[in-house]
């Protein structure tokens, strides 16, 4: 069990799903070639709903509200710096908050692309399962 390995460094993150005018936004990594939802580590004092608006902001430039928590999901990966990860991400789902356009604030290493995709698309094109399950989730929700 990952809960028993001291090697392994835990960190915890909220993202949000934004559905609008029937597309989901996804950000496209240039370097890292993956197609993901956007998220990012919970900081100090910050709840995963204010992490979220927070990352929605900072990497896709979007003012969020969140409508509803989707789910979390936990995965390990083994990064670059030669250390193993259990990182869990809370996800919500989001709606913009204004009809401004999209001003990102990305952090140097961050070479992405906002991309808005249909429901199809994204479950065909999100590069990990764990976004497409929440998606999936999120269609759920708001088709119901």
């Amino acid at each position: 069990m990952s809960g028993d390995n001291p090697d392994i460094i835990k960190k915890v993150s909220a993202g949000g799903v934004l559905f609008h005018k029937g597309k989901f936004l996804v950000i496209k990594w240039g370097s890292q070639q993956t197609i993901e939802l956007p998220k990012g580590t919970i900081e100090a004092g910050e709840t995963p709903e204010q992490t979220c608006i927070r990352e929605m902001l900072e990497e896709t430039g979007y003012n969020v509200n969140i409508i509803d928590f989707i789910d979390s999901t936990t995965f390990e990966f083994d990064w670059k710096d030669g250390n193993r990860y259990e990182k869990t991400v809370h996800y919500f789902l989001t709606k913009r908050a204004d009809n401004l356009a999209p001003t990102p604030m990305r952090e140097d290493n961050e070479d992405f692309e906002n991309e808005w995709l249909t429901y199809d698309q994204a479950l065909a094109q999100l590069t990990h399962d764990d976004s497409k399950y929440m998606v999936e989730k999120a269609w759920t929700m708001i088709t119901a």
